[in-house]
C-alpha cells in the first residue's frame, strides 16, 4: 500500500506563496499592516506600515532606491544631518550658557548700582548727621537738662536707627585706638605727650560701614608721640 505523504504536511506560509523580488510584491505583501506613502522623491520612495505585534516598535518604514548610489548619497545626506544636529545642539548649549552668565552678571550690576545709588544717598544724609551731632555738642554743657536739647537728642537717636536699619553702622573708635588705614583717614598728626605714636588722639568726624563694607572713612588726629 501506497503511504499518501500530502496528508500531514503543513501548510506553507504567505511568504513562501509568494516572490519577494519586486517593489510591488513587497507592498503587496505588506499591505493588510496599513501601509501608507511617506515620501516619493527621484532618489527614492518610502511607505510606513503597522507593526501590531511587537511591543517595542510600534511601526515600521521600507525604503525604495533606483541604486546602490543612491543609498550612498542618502547615507551621506543622513549622517551630515547627525553631524548638524550635534553641532546646533551643542550651540544651543552655549548660547543658553552664554545667557544664564548674562543674566548673572546683568543681576550683579543691577545689585551694584542700588548699593551705588544708597551709599551716595546715605553720604548726603551723613553731612546732615555730622551738622546736627556738632550743634548738639554746642548744647551739651549749658542746656543738657533742657526740653529742647532732649528732643534733639531723641531725634538723633532715631537718625542712628535709621542707619541701623539700612544696615549702616557707625565705626567704633574712641580717644587711644591704634591708626587702621584701613578704616581711618589721618587728617593731621600733632605730637602728644599722654598718646603713644600712631594711636589717635582726636575724633574730627566718625566713619561708617555699609554691610561692613567702607562707606566712610573716620578723619582722625594721628599722635606722632612725644616731641622729645
Amino acid at each position: 500500500m501506497t503511504e499518501d505523504i500530502t496528508k500531514d504536511k503543513p501548510e506553507t506560509d504567505k511568504a513562501d506563496k509568494i516572490s519577494l523580488d519586486s517593489k510591488e510584491s513587497v507592498l503587496d505583501y505588506l499591505e493588510e499592516l496599513k501601509l501608507k506613502e511617506e515620501e516619493c522623491v527621484p532618489e527614492f520612495e518610502s511607505y510606513s506600515f503597522d507593526l501590531p505585534k511587537d511591543e517595542k516598535n510600534k511601526k515600521g518604514i521600507i525604503f525604495f532606491f533606483e541604486n546602490e548610489e543612491s543609498i550612498k548619497e542618502i547615507s551621506s545626506v543622513v549622517k551630515g544631518v547627525e553631524e548638524a544636529k550635534k553641532e546646533i545642539n551643542d550651540k544651543l548649549l552655549r548660547f543658553a550658557a552664554e545667557f544664564e552668565n548674562f543674566k548673572k552678571r546683568v543681576a550683579q550690576e543691577k545689585t551694584q548700582a542700588t548699593t551705588y545709588a544708597k551709599d551716595s544717598i546715605i553720604r548726603d544724609l551723613l553731612n546732615f548727621i555730622d551738622n546736627f551731632e556738632r550743634g548738639l555738642s554746642l548744647y551739651q554743657e549749658k542746656e543738657s537738662d533742657s526740653d529742647f536739647f532732649k528732643g534733639m537728642k531723641a531725634v538723633f537717636k532715631e537718625c542712628d536707627t535709621f542707619l541701623l536699619k539700612s544696615n549702616i553702622k557707625r565705626i567704633d573708635l574712641k580717644i587711644g585706638d591704634s591708626f587702621d588705614p584701613q578704616l581711618h583717614e589721618a587728617i593731621e598728626v600733632k605730637a602728644s605727650e599722654d598718646i603713644g605714636k600712631d594711636m589717635i588722639i582726636n575724633i574730627i568726624q566718625s566713619g561708617y560701614l555699609s554691610n561692613d563694607k567702607l562707606l566712610r572713612p573716620a578723619m582722625v588726629t594721628v599722635s606722632s608721640g612725644s616731641a622729645n
